[in-house]
């Protein structure tokens, strides 16, 4: 429900509420119960989310011949969680804008019986001709997961790009991350905008009860994203050197990062 709501700013109230049931029991029950234990569940929640409104039209930066509209908006989102006991829900976002760039600065994090806190902060210039520069550091914790809540910075998209899949999963997880998209055509054929993109990524995940489980790799990724499609998320060939943890050189062919 908005409270206040303009071309600039609003004001939201928010609530929800959610039935849910899961049957599952311990993998060290032997012989396992049938059937299996049933477990309800009922959540509520309710808040407050404030905005400033604020986008930027941008070109080259996660795709090729379109405008993207980047949310750069100011936003606080404030809630309150009510199941086995009451917890919390806290997200925001606040940027700064110059000629040919932008930061934005993102954090969350929610609480009950298991805790989740995650930031990023994204650093984009387009200062120089034909070349996006962007600088990206990420981190994130997490206590008490539900089995299979964990970080996995393959599925996630968010970490080294020459490790292979699920080579970093835990309840801590960090990524640094420097590209330089170069346009090297817009609308090949019609069909396809190319570019390419020096990289340098590090970082890994791992959990609470073991040393930071780290690697990282730089090299050169071939970006290709088709121009006709409703959808122009891009595609990348990156070729490089890996150090850290599994060291030597590596191909990857993969969706790109959108940052």
């Amino acid at each position: 429900m908005a409270a206040r709501a303009t071309s600039r700013d609003y004001v939201r109230l928010w609530f929800g509420a959610e039935w849910r049931r899961e049957d599952f029991v311990r993998d060290d029950a032997v012989p396992a119960p049938l059937p299996f234990p049933r477990s309800t569940f009922v959540t509520g929640r309710g808040g407050l989310e404030i905005g400033h409104v604020r986008f930027r039209v941008l070109e080259h930066f996660n795709s090729y011949a379109r405008r993207e509209d980047v949310d750069l908006s100011q936003t606080l989102q404030l809630g309150a969680v009510v199941e086995s006991g009451v917890g919390y829900e806290a997200r925001g976002q606040v940027s700064t804008v110059w000629r040919g760039g932008f930061a934005l600065l993102y954090g969350e994090a929610t609480g009950l019986d298991s805790t989740r806190t995650r930031g990023r902060l994204t650093i984009v210039s387009q200062n120089l001709p034909r070349q996006t520069l962007i600088a990206h550091l990420e981190g994130g914790r997490l206590q008490r997961p539900k089995p299979g809540a964990e970080f996995d910075l393959w599925f996630d998209q968010r970490g080294p790009r020459l490790f292979g899949a699920h080579a970093f999963t835990g309840t801590r997880m960090a990524w640094l991350a420097f590209e330089d998209r170069i346009l090297v055509a817009d609308d090949l054929w019609g069909m396809v905008g190319l570019g390419l993109a020096p990289f340098l990524d590090y970082g890994g995940a791992w959990y609470a009860d073991e040393p930071a489980r780290l690697g990282g790799d730089a090299g050169l990724a071939l970006r290709f994203g088709p121009t006709r499609a409703v959808r122009g998320d891009a595609g990348e060939l990156a070729v490089g050197y890996r150090f850290g943890i599994g060291t030597g050189w590596a191909i990857a062919l993969r969706r790109g990062f959108r940052f």
